[in-house]
């Protein structure tokens, strides 16, 4: 898949753009100093695959201060057909317009993913917003794929192919379990768009179940959370199955990559459940053990107030050498393993997609010493994908062929000769 072109107006601190991208150019750079929009260019994009950012989870910050709307697209091209994909996003009440953030430029919060994570009195999306933090309900947004309307994410999810690897991504391995699990969640996303739906469900019902343990302490409605435990155990089931598929899909990819600039330091990745989930082999055996261990923890989940059992506490095992990675490897190990994971998460998405996906680099090159930026540049090089790197300083990306520069100043994109990258390197 590759990007032709970008539009957008009202987005963050960007300045109405229409950019255009050579399809036969595989690396493009926009670099600039910090605060100038390169990651905002890229958060644009991002948003066109998973129409969510990867900054914040309120929807007004992505629309320029004191602005009633934005509107970003892009046109892009796979498996020769040019698809467009749109979004806009309307500011409803006009009282939030002084309130929002100023326009960011390249601060980049914790990534998101589908919040498949904390139990719900630990889960922002599980609460209710204050006066001083709207929900998305105060911002509208229409989404367009092809010239045409679309009322779910279901049929948009997905039709922009995008991996994204942020600097954040290299804490992923001693980061909490809620990171890796949506590490998972996204890279099912990238090939199974039903996933979307079926993720949204399991939470659907996890954010009722834990409503209703919270607000009924004391007094719960044991035929109420009978409903609640089968519903959530179906859901369930099929979240572990995906996840565990995905797992085992990327295990080889990651164990290869990884020995590439580790020698024979083998890898072991695997997905962690409760014992008797994990043992289940069919969904509907996953069903029955996630049914069981709701029934066996529904006292302590009474008492707590939030769901302690199911796939929303699972996590990610990654081992090295048969040791638990995050308590043994090295800090260039760490980030190797992570390395290999995304490019895993890429090498399998142009697996199952036929086509390679787009990926979208954020400063990321500068966070890698020189062996592990050579390696990830060489490995792109021989996937053949479309890289769109933002970087402050341009001279850390290799002078490959079939590169393209843009400058990135005050939210505007300027297109760089290339006797500019030259001239410095």
């Amino acid at each position: 898949m590759r990007i032709l072109a970008l539009r957008a107006a009202g987005w963050r601190n960007l300045a109405a753009l229409e950019v255009a991208f050579d399809p036969g150019v595989r690396l493009n750079v926009l670099s600039g100093d910090n605060g100038q929009g390169k990651t905002n260019v890229l958060e644009a994009i991002y948003y066109l695959s998973a129409f969510r950012s990867f900054r914040t989870s309120r929807a007004i910050d992505l629309v320029t201060r004191g602005a009633a709307a934005t509107h970003i697209a892009v046109e892009a091209q796979g498996r020769e057909l040019v698809r467009t994909i749109e979004a806009q996003l309307t500011v409803r009440d006009s009282g939030l317009l002084a309130n929002a953030e100023a326009p960011s430029g390249d601060i980049t919060p914790p990534a998101g993913g589908i919040a498949m994570g904390e139990p719900a009195a630990r889960d922002p999306a599980a609460r209710e917003p204050s006066a001083r933090e709207p929900s998305d309900s105060a911002v509208g947004r229409a989404i367009k794929v092809d010239g045409k309307p679309v009322r779910g994410l279901a049929a948009a999810f997905g039709v922009l192919s995008v991996v994204l690897f942020v600097p954040e991504d290299l804490m992923l391995i001693r980061a909490p379990p809620a990171a890796r699990r949506r590490f998972v969640d996204m890279a099912i996303s990238g090939v199974e768009p039903a996933y979307f739906g079926e993720a949204a469900a399991f939470q659907k019902i996890l954010r009722s179940r834990n409503a209703v343990l919270r607000t009924g302490r004391g007094a719960v409605s044991s035929t109420l959370l009978d409903t609640y435990d089968e519903q959530l155990a179906r859901a369930g089931a099929r979240v572990v199955m995906r996840r565990r598929d995905l797992v085992r899909a990327l295990a080889p990819d990651v164990d290869g990559v990884f020995r590439s600039l580790h020698g024979d330091l083998p890898v072991g990745l695997s997905y962690l459940s409760d014992p008797a989930v994990a043992t289940a082999v069919t969904e509907t055996d996953v069903g029955s053990a996630l049914l069981a261990g709701l029934a066996r923890r529904r006292t302590l989940d009474e008492r707590r107030g939030h769901t302690t059992f199911g796939p929303q506490t699972d996590d990610v095992d990654i081992r090295l050498a048969g040791r638990p990675a995050r308590e043994h490897a090295s800090q260039g190990q760490l980030r190797s393993l992570v390395l290999a994971m995304k490019l895993g998460e890429l090498a399998h998405v142009e697996g199952r997609r036929g086509e390679p996906p787009v990926l979208l680099l954020d400063d990321v090159p500068s966070e890698l010493d020189p062996t592990r930026r050579r390696y990830l540049f060489e490995t792109l090089a021989a996937l053949s994908c479309q890289t769109l790197v933002s970087v402050a300083d341009p001279t850390v990306v290799p002078s490959l062929s079939g590169r393209a520069d843009f400058a990135v100043r005050g939210g505007t994109l300027t297109p760089l000769p290339v006797f500019a990258l030259q001239t410095s390197s």
